[in-house]
């Protein structure tokens, strides 16, 4: 197989609009890169549209067989795979996946974190990544959120976006109880009962939450800190009020006649 080595491939060009987040959800489609982030797509059983595979440092063959079950394989100059990609170290595969193809929340999700306007990217997907790991839990994004299928967002879920489902809301979802994390207010998270459906709310660093946000909440809790403490970012509020959720769930299981 030949490989692409101009700029003005047509393939290509499609694959590096996806790099904005307006072409990405015009498309439906995202990219995702690394050998690591790919095997847990494939181990989630999500297949992507397209690979992009570098010319001098390709990838296992047996990994790019796998990949090719899901759509054609195209070999570029390594070049120009850097290019499409956003790592420091350019990545040896590059894949394209379908937005349609990521989970779904099911009906019986009783555990999850809605984020108020978090921009960092590195702080959404470090949070979906904190789901997968302490759930299953799902993600929900209000306006104005980091995009968490960008290069960086997906990156920094370690492949989580593909286990674990994601929404865009207006609003934190209905169902279950909503319990809003604020840096100096409320009781300890530990005294907090987080069994049974739960919806953490989670703001932004700066700004956290709005406060007729935290007034409608059912509760409202903080996270104990040592004095003159920083407030933790919103990814470490987040994956410690997951923790604690998973933690009493095991308890009351443990403990159930």
């Amino acid at each position: 197989m030949e490989p692409i080595t101009s700029r003005a491939n047509a393939r290509l060009k499609a694959a590096r609009r996806l790099q904005a987040k307006r072409h990405r959800t015009a498309a439906s489609l995202f990219l995702a890169e690394g050998e690591d982030i790919v095997e847990e797509a494939l181990a989630a059983g999500v297949l992507p549209a397209e690979t992009f595979v570098a010319a001098d440092r390709a990838p296992a063959a047996e990994l790019v067989a796998r990949l090719a079950r899901g759509g054609p394989v195209h070999v570029v100059a390594d070049e120009l795979l850097a290019e499409l990609g956003s790592l420091g170290h350019p990545a040896r595969l590059i894949c394209v996946y379908r937005r349609a193809d990521l989970p779904q929340r099911g009906d019986a999700a009783d555990l999850g974190v809605y984020l108020h306007r978090v921009i960092d990217p590195g702080n959404v997907g470090t949070i979906v990544r904190a789901a997968g790991a302490l759930g299953p839990a799902f993600v929900a994004l209000s306006p104005g959120c980091s995009d968490p299928l960008s290069g960086k967002g997906v990156r920094a879920s370690m492949g989580a976006v593909f286990r674990v489902p994601i929404e865009q809301v207006d609003d934190p979802p209905a169902g279950g109880r909503r319990v809003a994390l604020t840096p100096d207010a409320g009781p300890s998270l530990w005294e907090v009962d987080l069994t049974g459906s739960v919806l953490l709310l989670v703001g932004a660093e700066r700004h956290g939450l709005p406060e007729e946000m935290v007034g409608g909440a059912d509760e409202v809790a903080r996270i104990p800190q040592a004095a003159g403490a920083e407030s933790l970012n919103a990814a470490a509020a987040a994956t410690v009020a997951l923790y604690e959720a998973v933690r009493q769930r095991v308890a009351l299981h443990s403990t159930a006649p």
